[in-house]
């Protein structure tokens, strides 16, 4: 700032000292120039000035302190193809479960198809690699999965909604119970009037059953109803509520009480076209039987103010992530409450750039939003995931953006069990959305270091593409620190042979003739190669399989040196039966040093250690957890002596 004061200063002596000369030599052309001339070189200071402030005041407190906790990309990994992802929560084997939805052509009879929407549930293991993945549909061609719970046995308890065609086409309520190996134990559907279903938390009870919070939309209006659903462990209702207020109500967030009891959040107020004088956060407490035991509505009309998260704090209170609208734009609101609901403090952020968050975690030293940056750019609103810190009194610690392709939704994340995050969004490649997971390493108080680029890879092993199609492929970079970064937008690419396939500059691949090639990435001096198998322009994809895959054991033992087989059983939902799909199935194993699979699907021992097999079938997978034991030593037996 000091510099650019003393550049106008020097510019103002400059001006003055010529405008005198001039002035005596009563050239008004000159005069006239010079004013010109000085106008334009203050203006150039002044747009430096502002842009030095608008520099230090968009710098985001980890770049502006050294010493403030950063986070950096640890993997991301895309999944499906038509996927969008809404959820995602980690598991107690170290993994994640992901839930959104899919589209995929399924065939009526034997001539014709149709696109359907279907719910998409995916685990994986801790570094993001599918173990699973089960595609439901309750005989409808529009389904989704938006929350999910892992069960107190080990299962999952997924919500999600289906398309009912009964009368005006309505979303309604959907559950699927899973088991911890992804296998269907029950499917429900809940019936209940004339609106739109939207489930927004689950809560597994003392006695097994399950809470389900959800709003809902009436179909004739924007009004909103809330509601909340008690089932027992086999899905049958034990009780159902809604709850009214003023006109439009709904719930965001449900949690245990830490007294006994639910805590539900939302808003209250009427829709977006009538007033706003009713606008309200909305905080309730009930009992095990859904009667409101209290009721706190924090009134601020004309905001749409509302909540979106809520968590337990250390003193048995309750913290609140909320936001409302204001002349200047949205602002994020932290609201801290005691065990009764009565606010104790309130912290207002505004950013620079507009925010939109669905999750408040705690952390090792406070608490973090999660959600989303928007940018209005040219081509349209652009989504960055995006990551808020404070401390344990609410005060604003760091502000974290995550650059990368294109998102058009980002999905309700979670702390990871290391401490660093998980998210899910829906990310863009090429002309196609895909379901995202972004994994990110635990905070840091580290200073900012210059990255070093240690390799460049294809997340795809290979890929199939048919002649005359293109595909996107996805390249990342893996730096020194272990950050990683997607790089497919900035790479330099080649193909082997420019006749079979070639990749432009955004690293999509075309198919021209049957056959097989290599493309290549250059980055920063290091190189990554793909292969490409290009398919003949009539070959048809085999129709995905629907039903459940397993393996023949959930656990493998062999020695090192010896050799198993295993089978791989479908289950059919056509026929409800078994079938043996092991001549088709593929396999892989998660760590090739410890074991070996051939493409029959036998394991040969390795080395002595614990990885995984992992098995596909035309769009299904299976996993089981393979042990490799050391060689035994063949003892030498002491033969008896003979009396001669």
């Amino acid at each position: 700032m000091i510099q650019w004061i003393i550049i106008i200063e020097a510019i103002h002596n400059a001006c003055f000292d010529s405008n005198q000369q001039t002035s005596s030599n009563n050239s008004w052309r000159e005069v006239r120039h010079l004013f010109n001339t000085c106008t334009r070189l203050i203006a150039v200071c002044i747009a430096g000035i502002m842009l030095t402030l608008g520099l230090q005041s968009t710098m985001s407190p980890a770049a502006a302190e050294p010493s403030q906790p950063r986070a950096t990309v640890e993997w991301f990994r895309d999944y499906g193809n038509s996927s969008r992802g809404e959820a995602v929560i980690p598991t107690s084997d170290g993994g994640y479960l992901t839930v959104g939805s899919i589209t995929e052509k399924d065939m009526i009879g034997q001539d014709s198809w149709q696109y359907v929407v279907k719910a998409y549930v995916i685990k994986t293991d801790v570094e993001g690699q599918p173990l699973w993945e089960q595609k439901l549909d309750h005989y409808s061609s529009g389904n989704a999965a938006y929350r999910a719970i892992e069960t107190r046995d080990g299962g999952y308890l997924v919500a999600g909604t289906y398309k009912s065609y009964d009368g005006k086409p309505m979303d309604k309520l959907y559950l699927i119970r899973l088991d911890a190996s992804g296998q269907v134990l029950w499917h429900k559907a809940v019936e209940d009037g004339q609106f739109h279903h939207t489930p927004v938390a689950i809560v597994e009870t003392n006695d097994g059953s399950f809470m389900i919070a959800g709003r809902g939309m009436f179909s004739a209006s924007a009004y909103e109803k809330c509601y909340i659903l008690k089932v027992d462990s086999n899905g049958e209702k034990v009780w159902y509520r809604d709850y009214r207020f003023i006109g439009s109500e709904f719930f965001t967030d449900m949690i245990p009480a830490s007294d006994g009891g639910y805590i539900v959040i939302g808003g209250i107020g009427y829709p977006d076209y009538e007033s706003g004088d009713e606008d309200a956060m909305l905080m309730m407490k009930l009992n095990e039987q859904g009667d409101i035991v209290w009721s706190r509505p924090f009134h601020d009309p004309n905001t749409r103010r509302r909540a979106f998260s809520i968590i337990s704090a250390d003193d048995g209170g309750y913290l609140i992530g909320n936001r409302k609208r204001t002349k200047q734009g949205d602002v994020t609101i932290l609201t801290k409450t005691d065990v009764n609901g009565q606010p104790e403090w309130e912290k207002t952020y505004k950013a620079p750039i507009p925010e939109s968050f669905k999750s408040l975690v705690r952390t090792k030293d406070g608490y973090a939003l999660l959600g989303m940056r928007m940018l209005d750019t040219s081509s349209g609103w652009k989504y960055e995931y995006a990551i808020v810190t404070f401390d344990v009194n609410g005060e604003l610690t760091s502000r974290e953006v995550l650059p990368g392709p294109p998102l058009s939704d980002v999905g309700k994340a979670a702390i990871a069990r290391d401490g660093g995050f998980i998210f899910t969004g829906t990310v863009k490649r090429g002309e196609v959305w895909k379901l995202q997971l972004m994994k990110l390493t635990p905070f840091e108080n580290m200073p900012p270091t210059e990255q070093t680029l240690a390799s460049i890879s294809f997340m795809e092993k290979e890929m199939q593409v048919k002649s005359g199609t293109s595909m996107p492929t996805v390249l990342q970079a893996v730096y020194g620190n272990g950050m990683v970064s997607d790089i497919s937008g900035v790479a330099v690419y080649s193909s082997d042979d420019s006749r079979i396939a070639d990749i432009d500059a955004s690293g999509r691949v075309t198919g021209h003739e049957p056959g097989v090639t290599y493309i290549g990435a250059t980055y920063g001096g290091l190189n990554a190669s793909l292969k490409v198998t290009v398919l003949p322009e009539d070959w048809v994809e085999p129709e995905p399989a629907r039903g459940n895959l397993r393996l023949d054991s959930n656990d493998y033992s062999l020695s090192v040196g010896s050799m198993i087989d295993v089978r791989v059983i479908l289950y059919d939902y056509s026929v409800h039966k078994e079938i043996d799909v092991t001549k088709e199935a593929t396999f892989r194993s998660a760590n090739p040093d410890i074991l070996e699979c051939d493409d029959e699907g036998n394991l040969i021992g390795r080395k002595a250690g614990f990885t995984k097999i992992h098995a596909a079938y035309r769009g299904l997978q299976a996993t089981s957890n393979v042990q490799v034991l050391r060689a035994s030593v063949p003892q030498e037996v002491e033969q008896p002596e003979l009396d001669l």
